[in-house]
């Protein structure tokens, strides 16, 4: 019965195609945390059969398309992803010689493409991406543009990003180490050298050197990942093709098959993943962590264990965070900013193979996280490809003048305790106009049954604005603010999440009846927990006098009732007069009950006159001396 279950429920997956987001933990059937599905596109609607496996991407400069290229088993697939929801497969490149081959590796620069595989005779193919653009009646069968026949076949390819050269390895030729193959004119590839003294290498992967280590500062190093006796690191200079030179080797104990590997950002930190260690050694998914501040003796200071015991393939460093390709676990997202202590966290994950998470050859391949739209593509070995799109979250914290009181340092809840609080977002029927996917938020009641600092104070809108021009808002969605000022997302508890592409934003924060506030510089959005804590002074904010100094804290400036971006006791478009209209302009000691912008201090009660009046606390924040001045929001 069991295994009928299993045929059931994978004859649907294959035929799962529309986008899902990740909600309680799934998409659709996969399992997921801060990452939603797109689209999946079978061996089969990739133009191929039985396996797919290594991938890579390209963004058409010309027309900011973006691409999927998949090796698979028969050849490459070119998917066109303008559309990422219903990709589409543009042609397919047959391999170089007649036969399929389960290792079929890809790697881009600039517009030409670069393919691999382990079969005998097969040579590197090069083909010209541009001509992607000028298929008309897609899928087309394409032919290689130009091809290199001195190394038969090879375990991968690295192409690299600012030099001209493809490094071949675990070709028949240099004892399986380093073939390095000139692309200056790609459609005349030539040998530029070989480098056979380290004997066989599993992968490598080449950086243009900007590290701490000034000896090797502009230089083309190469890490190499070696599988053997021992299995290890070898970081090579191969700037000089005619003379390449070992600067260190790295080992470590629990080795059985030297994998992949790729440096961070700052170049002072190699990540690295064994092949073969969790289905030897059986503990969870290991990630290795080798110092190379100094390339001359690169050391391991640590490891990050998973909760699988899926085996790891192929990872890559991006935006501060590690992606990881780990067969049955999928796709795994790594915090690195405890990486100089090898203290990695597990931030988000998709698992493309929901049948277990073993250490077997079966699920994730290879990722590629770098398309600047965001999007992340998955290739699973017998699934094909997974178009995913991470969801940063943004874990803020501000206060608002009018609820605040310093002496608890909570603003008080006036508005809940009442039931006085719209279960919809109120900023779409005021007229603002949300970006990316916000708008339309609703909470349950039962959100409210929150007490103590969580408990909820009024909406607020969340901003994600450019780090370069900081006036154009590139999403928005409408939040909850808590007492103790987090903002959460409409369950009550959660960092809001948004579908930007990880990286740097002005997070801004605007109210219905307080003037909203922005940070001064870019702030970190990511798949990890940032937190940004607006209330705070040594949080510089955009502007002067951004937000009103209280009790050591920073918080918006309330009196705005009439949204207008600024704060006026007297004169044409004042923010008194309102509270007057709303209890009624005869009877200005009227109080009136309910959601209303005229309520100041968000205590459920609009009053013009007597203790704890609204009408004060824009004269104040004026400033009482001088009633005619005005005040003005701080947003671009």
């Amino acid at each position: 019965m069991r295994s009928a279950l299993l045929i059931a429920f994978w004859s649907a997956a294959v035929r799962f195609h529309a986008q899902t987001p990740c909600v309680n933990g799934f998409a659709g059937p996969y399992p997921c945390s801060r990452i939603d599905l797109l689209a999946v596109m079978t061996p089969a609607q990739l133009g191929s059969n039985t396996s797919v496996a290594d991938l890579w991407g390209w963004t058409d400069p010309l027309t900011g398309k973006e691409y999927a290229i998949v090796g698979a088993r028969t050849g490459t697939s070119f998917v066109n992803l303008s559309v990422p929801t219903a990709p589409v497969l543009v042609g397919f490149l047959p391999t170089h010689v007649g036969t399929g081959s389960l290792w079929r590796d890809v790697d881009v620069a600039g517009n030409w493409c670069f393919v691999g595989s382990e079969i005998s005779g097969h040579g590197l193919q090069v083909f010209d991406l541009t001509r992607l653009r000028n298929v008309a009646t897609p899928p087309v069968t394409f032919t290689e543009d130009a091809w290199y026949g001195g190394f038969g076949n090879s375990h991968t390819i690295h192409a690299d990003k600012q030099h001209p050269f493809v490094y071949a390895v675990g070709t028949n030729t240099a004892s399986g180490g380093l073939h390095v193959v000139n692309v200056t004119n790609p459609l005349s590839p030539v040998i530029a050298g070989t480098y056979a003294i380290d004997g066989y290498i599993h992968e490598n992967s080449v950086i243009t050197y900007n590290g701490p280590d000034a000896a090797h500062v502009g230089r083309q190093i190469s890490f190499n990942f070696h599988t053997g006796s021992p299995d290890r690191i070898t970081i090579v200079d191969v700037t000089d093709k005619s003379d390449m030179e070992r600067l260190g080797t790295a080992t470590y104990t629990g080795g059985y098959l030297c994998h992949q590997g790729w440096v961070t950002e700052d170049h002072r930190f190699l990540l690295m993943n064994d092949e073969g260690d969790e289905p030897n050694l059986g503990h969870g998914t290991r990630t290795r962590i080798f110092n190379i501040e100094d390339l001359d003796a690169p050391f391991l200071i640590g490891a990050f264990t998973g909760p699988n015991a899926s085996t790891d393939h192929n990872i890559y460093v991006h935006k501060g965070l590690a992606w990881a390709s780990n067969y049955t676990s999928g796709l795994q997202v790594l915090d690195l900013a405890g990486v100089s202590t090898a203290q990695l966290a597990l931030s988000a994950w998709f698992d493309t193979y929901p049948a277990n998470n073993t250490s077997a050859y079966n699920g994730a391949w290879g990722n590629y996280p770098f398309l600047g739209s965001g999007l992340v593509l998955v290739s699973g070995l017998n699934e094909g490809l997974f178009v995913l799109r991470p969801r940063p979250v943004v874990a803020a914290r501000v206060l608002l003048d009018g609820p605040f009181d310093p002496g608890t340092g909570l603003m008080h809840d006036s508005l809940r305790a009442k039931g006085l609080l719209p279960l919809q977002e109120p900023y779409s029927a005021l007229g603002y106009a949300h970006v990316g996917g916000g708008g339309g938020e609703s909470f349950a009641a039962s959100v409210f049954a929150a007490q103590g600092p969580d408990a909820i104070v009024d909406w607020v809108l969340l901003e994600l604005r450019d780090p370069s021009a900081p006036a154009l808002v590139r999403a928005s969605r409408s939040a909850l603010l808590q007492r103790d000022g987090d903002i959460v997302e409409v369950d009550g508890s959660s960092p809001v999440s948004f579908t930007v592409p990880v990286g740097h934003y002005h997070i801004a924060v605007r109210h219905r009846n307080h003037m909203g506030v922005m940070s001064a510089q870019p702030l970190e959005v990511s798949l990890a927990l940032r937190q940004h804590d607006l209330t705070q002074p040594s949080m510089a904010l955009y502007g002067n006098e951004a937000a009103r100094l209280i009790g050591g804290r920073q918080a918006l400036w309330a009196g705005d009732a009439m949204r207008n971006g600024g704060i006026a006791y007297v004169g044409a478009g004042n923010d008194r007069d309102p509270l007057l209209v709303r209890v009624g302009g005869i009877t200005p000691n009227t109080i009136v009950t309910g959601y209303h912008l005229e309520d100041i201090d968000l205590d459920g009660r609009v009053m013009y006159l007597g203790a704890g009046n609204d009408r004060d606390r824009i004269l104040v924040n004026v400033g009482s001396a001088t009633p005619n001045a005005t005040r003005m929001e701080q947003l671009p």
